[in-house]
């Protein structure tokens, strides 16, 4: 049986179920509802949230999930994992490079741009891999010590996938990357 979906709903990723019994803390709570037949009931309250979310929720937990992916350094930023291609695809290598030992020149900030681009190709599937496009904003406005970065993409959801936009602030004194507007 095919469900129906608002068309201001979409489904939701599987993490968030997790969250979201987190966040209510009902986890571990016993819910033993029954009919008058005496067959379980699962209750209402655990899964009217899990069903669907609105687009404005998944933009936020899909910018709280990048924003942890851009600030957890990747193992090939401490192990040279050049004789192992399979290992620098895979989850042990999930996180960015490591920006604090690097000296910024111009020809590197296009090269955080790639990384950015690869970071999230590899490590979030939310976005579609195609549609996955960084580039420095170059505006007058960029407070010093940071390179700004517009990043766009598509983000893959049913049951039409929602154009974001977010921007990537590069701290170049400390290495963090704040991520905004998603």
């Amino acid at each position: 049986m095919a469900r129906s979906l608002r068309s201001d709903r979409l489904a939701p990723p599987l993490m968030h179920a997790f969250r979201a019994s987190f966040e209510a803390r009902d986890a571990r709570k016993r819910v033993d509802a029954r009919d008058e037949g005496g067959e379980r009931v699962i209750a209402a309250r655990r899964t009217t949230s899990r069903f669907a979310i609105t687009e404005a929720l998944l933009r936020r937990e899909v910018g709280r999930d990048i924003a942890a992916l851009m600030n957890t350094t990747n193992l090939d930023s401490a192990v040279d994992l050049e004789a192992f291609p399979e290992v620098r695809r895979s989850i042990l290598n999930f996180g960015f490079p490591d920006l604090v030992h690097r000296t910024l020149d111009e020809g590197d900030v296009g090269q955080i741009a790639a990384e950015i681009e690869r970071a999230l190709t590899d490590f979030e599937p939310r976005l579609a891999p195609a549609s996955i496009d960084a580039r420095r904003d170059l505006s007058p406005d960029i407070p010093d010590l940071k390179i700004r970065f517009l990043v766009r993409a598509d983000l893959v959801s049913d049951p039409v996938n929602a154009a974001v936009e977010f921007i990537a602030d590069v701290e170049l004194d400390t290495g963090l990357i704040k991520v905004d507007r998603l």
